[in-house]
């Protein structure tokens, strides 16, 4: 062959070179973006929205997921079913479903989380079924049959005959006349609904959630008895105004906003006396705190909505009895005014 042909050759040979290597990368890309744009819509399917609930009730996540499917219920209930473990047990112990007594068993005899939430999830799915839930936005009947998952099964056939709804006073009519039939102090929890709903809002809800105020306080406590309103008292000035209720009635936020401080008062810190207290700022140059709780539901910096449950009423601190101690204040540490007429703007 003479040199010329031998040249020609390379030449052909490299311009085949190029265009192969051309392809190959192109391919590659291809490959990078289907996975790219596969990964994102899996990642849309499975993006359900996560309750409010600790990390220690998120990490059996899977476990609530297979125990739904294992059960065939509705996948929207993975929500409320994460709410009813961070109420039974905010995800630490063994039974952290609470289900022993649902097989008839001593509380706590379940030993292991995951054979808990699959028998939570087992009782839970009977209770759905026995309620007649249409599915997880059934609002009216998934309250039946959460509120059963404490009561009891009972509870469904009560709610049957008395309108077929759940209301605050059913569940209370339910509790004190098994009390008194058992011949017990109290039964159940009257209030599950309340305790576990306020875990039951997705993250999606918290991020998108008012935080400036709207200048509409709203009443803090349910059923509310002024025991000692604003103003000079026992030779000091009543910073305040107090709301007599029984320990562990709920307490929820006067305004949207965003809590400041979440503890126990220390003195010297601005909050000595108070107790268990949260301050909120509302963002609309108004703060309000609420002092003596019991338990506090919620964490400094954390978004809160108007209404939304932050804590519970209690004697902690210098108090004398079960109250909430409430303040309406202009300024973060002090500015101090009279609560009532913004609580009660008619009055």
């Amino acid at each position: 062959m003479g040199i010329a042909f031998r040249l020609k050759m390379i030449g052909v040979v490299g311009v085949l070179s190029f265009f192969i290597c051309i392809l190959v990368v192109v391919y590659q890309l291809i490959l990078v973006v289907a996975a790219v744009a596969g990964g994102a819509e899996e990642e849309a399917t499975n993006n359900l929205p996560i309750a409010a609930v600790s990390k220690d009730v998120l990490q059996y996540q899977a476990d609530f997921e297979e125990a739904i499917r294992a059960n065939k219920l509705d996948a929207g209930y993975l929500n409320i079913l994460l709410a009813i473990c961070m109420q039974e047990s905010g995800g630490h112990g063994d039974d952290v479903m609470q289900a022993s007594e649902s097989m008839g068993d001593a509380p706590n005899t379940i030993s292991k989380a995951q054979a808990s939430i699959q028998q939570g999830v087992k009782y839970f799915a009977s209770l759905v079924k026995s309620a007649k839930v249409k599915g997880p936005q059934d609002e009216d009947r998934l309250k039946v049959a959460v509120q059963a998952y404490n009561f009891g099964g009972g509870f469904i056939g009560y709610a049957n005959k008395h309108g077929g709804k759940y209301t605050p006073e059913l569940a209370q009519a339910f509790s004190s006349s098994q009390a008194i039939q058992l011949g017990w102090p109290k039964y159940g929890d009257p209030l599950y609904i309340e305790h576990v709903w306020r875990y039951y809002q997705t993250t999606n809800e918290t991020e998108d959630m008012e935080q400036e105020g709207t200048g509409s306080f709203k009443l803090p406590v349910s059923n509310p008895k002024v025991t000692s309103g604003f103003g000079p008292r026992w030779g000091t000035m009543h910073k305040g105004i107090d709301f007599g209720q029984p320990i562990g009635s709920l307490v929820s936020a006067s305004q949207a906003g965003t809590v400041e401080f979440a503890g126990f008062g220390v003195r010297g810190h601005g909050f000595g006396g108070y107790g268990n207290c949260v301050l909120i700022n509302h963002h609309n140059g108004y703060w309000t705190l609420y002092a003596h709780m019991s338990i506090l539901r919620t964490s400094v910096g954390q978004k809160v909505k108007q209404g939304q449950i932050i804590g519970e009423v209690g004697s902690t601190g210098d108090s004398t009895g079960p109250h909430l101690h409430m303040e309406i204040r202009k300024e973060k540490m002090g500015s101090q005014v009279d609560p009532v007429s913004y609580l009660y703007p008619s009055s």
